[in-house]
C-alpha cells in the first residue's frame, strides 16, 4: 500500500536505508539533503520501506504545491524492487497538492525531457583524456603554464566568488538561497560525501567547485570563477584534476545538465554525453 508521510512521520533511518538499496540512488533524495533545501518535504511511502517517493512542498496562502528545489537536480521513485511504478506513485499524490514541478530520473507518460551530460570516468586517466575537445586539451595545457595552485578550498570562498562573478545575473539567487547553498554544502561535507577544490593564483582564488561523491557517482554540484580563471583555462583544469586526483570510487562524473548552450557545449568538451531526465508538471492523473 502506498501511502502518504507527513515529514514528522518519516522514518530518517529507514528511508535513508532504502535509498541506498535503490537502484538508480541520488544523494539528492537523503533525508537529510531534503530537510535543507525542502524542509517541508512530505513523502509516498509503500510497504514499509519498500519504496519511497519525496514530495518537496512548499505553500503560499492556503495552496500547497510541489516544486523542484534548488540544488536539486532529479527526485523520483527510489526501491530496490523493479516491480514498483512510477506512475502508481503520481496518482496517489493528493488532488489537494498542485504538481507545478517535478524533475525525476523516472520517465512517465505525461513527461517533457531535459538534458542532463555524464561523463564515464571509470577509465585510467590517459584513456579519459583522449576524448576531450581539442579546445578543452588547449586550455588545459595554457592553464598549466601558468602556476597555479590547486588545493581544498571553503565552502563560504566558493560562495564568495560566486556572488562576485555572477551573483547579479541569477534571479534565483538571493540571501536565503546562499544560506540554503551554505547549510547544504557543509553538510555533505560533514557526512564525508563531497568536498570543494580551488584554483589559486597568487593565494587568489580564481576558480572554484564543489563536488559530491556519492553512489560511486561525482556530481559538479555549484562552481564559480571570475574573469582571469576563463581566460587562462582554470575552469577546464580543475575538473581534469578532480577527475586524476580526487574521484575516489566514482564511477560517472555527472555536470547536472544545462540548457544554456555555452554550458553544455562546455561539458559536452569532456566528452561527456545527454543523458535526459523528465520534467512533470501540473496534475493530471485521476
Amino acid at each position: 500500500m502506498i501511502k502518504l508521510f507527513e515529514n514528522k512521520e518519516i522514518d530518517k533511518q529507514k528511508w535513508n536505508n532504502c535509498l541506498e538499496q535503490s537502484k538508480c540512488a541520488k544523494i539528492y533524495a537523503y533525508s537529510w539533503y531534503l530537510d535543507i533545501v525542502a524542509p517541508n518535504w512530505k513523502a509516498l511511502i509503500q510497504d514499509n520501506y519498500k519504496a519511497v517517493f519525496p514530495l518537496p512542498i512548499k505553500k503560499i496562502l492556503a495552496i500547497s504545491y510541489i516544486s523542484q528545489p534548488l540544488f536539486t537536480q532529479q527526485l523520483g521513485l527510489f526501491s530496490s524492487d523493479n516491480s514498483v511504478k512510477f506512475e502508481d506513485f503520481l496518482s496517489r499524490i493528493p488532488k489537494k497538492i498542485w504538481l507545478r514541478s517535478l524533475q525525476a530520473h523516472n520517465n512517465s507518460n505525461y513527461a517533457k525531457t531535459k538534458d542532463n551530460f555524464e561523463l564515464d570516468i571509470s577509465a585510467v586517466i590517459e584513456n579519459i583524456r583522449e576524448k576531450y575537445s581539442q579546445n578543452t586539451k588547449r586550455n588545459i595545457k595554457k592553464a598549466r603554464k601558468k602556476q597555479l595552485i590547486i588545493k581544498t578550498c571553503s565552502t563560504q570562498s566558493l560562495i564568495q566568488l560566486f556572488k562576485a562573478n555572477k551573483g547579479k545575473e541569477v534571479k534565483e539567487m538571493n540571501e536565503k538561497s546562499y544560506s540554503v547553498l551554505s547549510n547544504l554544502l557543509e553538510k555533505v561535507k560533514e557526512k564525508q560525501k563531497g568536498n570543494c577544490y580551488g584554483i589559486f593564483k597568487d593565494d587568489e582564488l580564481i576558480s572554484a567547485a564543489f563536488f559530491s561523491n556519492c553512489f560511486k557517482r561525482s556530481i559538479y554540484l555549484f562552481a564559480a570563477s571570475n574573469t582571469y580563471a576563463k581566460k587562462v583555462g582554470a575552469n577546464h583544469l580543475l575538473i581534469d584534476t578532480y577527475i586524476e586526483k580526487y574521484k575516489q570510487d566514482s564511477l560517472i562524473l555527472d555536470f547536472e545538465g544545462s540548457m544554456i548552450p555555452s554550458l553544455a557545449r562546455f561539458y559536452a568538451s569532456f566528452g561527456a554525453a545527454k543523458k535526459p531526465y523528465y520534467i512533470i508538471k501540473r496534475k493530471v492523473w485521476k
